[in-house]
C-alpha cells in the first residue's frame, strides 16, 4: 500500500469514528463521553430584568440610587448558561443573599436547538 493510500484509509476512519451532526458521542462509537466535558466551567447568569433609560437619567445615578425594574418581586426569572436559557426560577432570600429556586428546566431537545 502507497502512503498515500495509507493516508486515504487513515481519513476514511477517522471519519467514520466522528459522530454526525446532532448525535452525542458514546463510548461505543470511538469518541469521547459526554462524561468528558462535564467539568467544563459555564456562566451562570439570572437576568431580574431589563429597562430602557434615557442618557440624562443614566447621567444622574449614584450611589443608593434604586432601579425599579418591570417585575414584581417574587416574579419567575431566566436562568442561562453561557447566554442560552436553560430554566426559569424565582429569586429567593437564603441567610441574607440572594439565590434563585429553580422552577422548570427545559427539555433537552429544547436546549440543543437553542444552540443552532
Amino acid at each position: 500500500m502507497s502512503a498515500s493510500e495509507e493516508e486515504i484509509a487513515t481519513q476514511e476512519n477517522e471519519q467514520q469514528k466522528q459522530p454526525a451532526a446532532g448525535e452525542i458521542a458514546t463510548p461505543d462509537s470511538g469518541s469521547p463521553s459526554l462524561e468528558n466535558i462535564m467539568h467544563i466551567p459555564l456562566q451562570i447568569s439570572v437576568e431580574l430584568g431589563r429597562i430602557q433609560m434615557p442618557l440624562h437619567m443614566v447621567a444622574q445615578l449614584a450611589r443608593g440610587t434604586v432601579v425599579n425594574m418591570q417585575k414584581e418581586a417574587g416574579a419567575s426569572v431566566d436562568i442561562c448558561a453561557n447566554g442560552k436559557m436553560f430554566a426559569k426560577g424565582e429569586v429567593v432570600s437564603a441567610d441574607g443573599k440572594l439565590g434563585v429556586r429553580i422552577l422548570e428546566v427545559t427539555s433537552t431537545s429544547d436546549r440543543i436547538r437553542s444552540l443552532g
